[in-house]
């Protein structure tokens, strides 16, 4: 049921109810997740699978994930915001 490929939802904790796709099954209750959520390890039991399956390979980079969801299901992934630099960090670049 949770394989690699499978399109889950996340039901749970701060990325509920965003769409996700299994990249690596890691133990019998977990497995890691890259979609509209970020890239982790993450409990079966707070995801729903749904009916459909894309074709990825096993440990794909964001970079693959984000160019099949565009692809197969439509969806655009943003990369990864940067943090703003704090006061602190500016004086020591200067």
């Amino acid at each position: 049921m949770f394989d690699v490929g499978r399109v889950v939802i996340k039901i749970a904790g701060r990325d509920a109810r965003k769409k996700a796709v299994i990249i690596d099954v890691l133990e019998d209750n977990y497995v890691l997740i890259d979609g509209e959520t970020r890239r982790r390890k993450c409990n079966i039991k707070h995801l729903e699978p749904i009916d459909k399956i894309l074709k990825i390979s096993k440990k794909a980079s964001h970079k693959k994930v984000k160019e099949i969801f565009s692809k197969e299901l439509g969806i655009t992934l943003s990369d990864k915001k940067n943090k703003k630099k704090t006061s602190e960090e500016k004086k020591s670049e200067n």
